[in-house]
């Protein structure tokens, strides 16, 4: 498992860093504008697909040849895939609400429930796209990769216009849904039968 990760980690120091130099400055974006949060939520969701691209690159280099011969466990290999995602996301999502607390005055509970929410858009891609990418590959799933992040678009919209408007941005305060938490919760329920299914999917794949 520590090999796997240090692996994927070479990966998205070599290729995907102006990935996440994009991310930042969509987030920046948010930060600075006082009308909309949706470049934060939408900067999440990049970070997210992380080990989406990391994938794209193990078929670059036929990876699956390695694990054939290697002594690692199925259930690893997709397992390292959602810490990746767990890495990468779930700090992203602390530092840009605690940016958004002390930068814009909003309060504790706001600002949780903005990390429900961002946690809901960070968690929900990678849930719906990783086991359709461990059943038939980066390749031939990435029409299907494209339709999910355009749905993700329009989903980070309607969760924008719905919790944020001008006034309540420019007094520094962001009214968030009241059940954010529950989003949040349905997103981690996501994620667990995610993983199920990709163990599944992974182990009726054929290379």
């Amino acid at each position: 498992m520590n090999g796997l990760l240090i692996k994927d980690l070479i990966l998205i120091k070599k290729h995907n860093l102006g990935f996440f130099l994009v991310a930042a400055i969509f987030f920046a974006l948010s930060v600075i504008q006082n009308t909309s949060m949706y470049f934060s939520y939408y900067s999440i969701a990049m970070i997210s697909l992380t080990p989406i691209f990391t994938m794209a690159y193990d078929e670059t280099y036929k990876w699956s040849k390695f694990e054939a011969i290697i002594p690692v466990k199925k259930q690893h290999i997709v397992l390292e895939k959602y810490i990746i995602t767990f890495i990468f996301t779930i700090p992203a999502i602390i530092i840009e609400a605690l940016i958004f607390h002390y930068a814009k005055g909003i309060s504790i509970e706001n600002t949780a429930s903005l990390a429900y929410l961002m946690l809901f858009v960070g968690f929900i891609s990678p849930a719906i796209v990783l086991p359709l990418n461990f059943r038939f590959g980066y390749l031939k799933g990435k029409l299907i990769n494209l339709i999910v992040i355009a749905l993700m678009a329009s989903t980070i919209t309607a969760i924008n216009l719905r919790n944020s408007t001008g006034e309540t941005a420019l007094e520094g305060q962001f009214t968030p849904q009241a059940d954010a938490f529950l989003f949040a919760l349905l997103a981690v329920i996501l994620v667990i039968i995610s993983i199920v299914a990709s163990i599944i999917l992974y182990r009726k794949r054929e290379f």
